[in-house]
């Protein structure tokens, strides 16, 4: 199941407006990058579209959260999804160590963990083991997001 994925926008709350007009759902602001939001497409948080502003990259950064930066080289992309899959930590890290790939576990504030592997060194799936996915759709929902972050003047309009 892939629980997330993220794309670049020139006007990211348009996009997630139009975006969430599709589900019946609301965009959201996604306080952890600046100008972006975030479209849970079920009220379970089963899945979601983060909306990034374009000319923003994903680059490999602390275990805590890759850093969103100015960007226009070929060797990363706003791209990235958090897709379960049903392997141990030890088995991604030795998948990933044996194609010569950047890997680190870590957590995505208090809420979750995942382990973040850059495929080919250049995009980024973060990979949920079973427990992590356990945790990830514990915190994953409209109701949640709102308690914790509010649901931001940008996210009304």
């Amino acid at each position: 199941m892939i629980h997330h994925i993220s794309i670049p926008a020139r006007e990211p709350l348009r996009v997630a407006q139009a975006l969430a007009a599709f589900w019946r759902a609301e965009a959201l602001p996604f306080p952890m990058y600046e100008g972006s939001h975030i479209v849970f497409l079920d009220d379970a948080g089963t899945a979601a579209i983060e909306v990034y502003p374009a000319g923003r990259v994903l680059a490999p950064s602390t275990p805590e959260l890759p850093a969103l930066v100015v960007g226009d080289g070929p060797a990363y992309s706003a791209f990235h999804a958090a897709i379960a899959v049903p392997v141990d930590e030890t088995t991604i890290h030795g998948i990933c160590a044996e194609r010569g790939w950047k890997c680190q576990t870590g957590p995505r504030g208090p809420f979750f963990h995942v382990v973040e592997v850059w495929v080919e060194n250049h995009t980024l799936l973060e990979l949920l083991t079973p427990e992590m996915a356990a945790e990830y759709a514990a915190f994953a929902s409209p109701a949640n997001w709102k308690a914790i972050f509010g649901t931001g003047e940008a996210a009304a309009s």
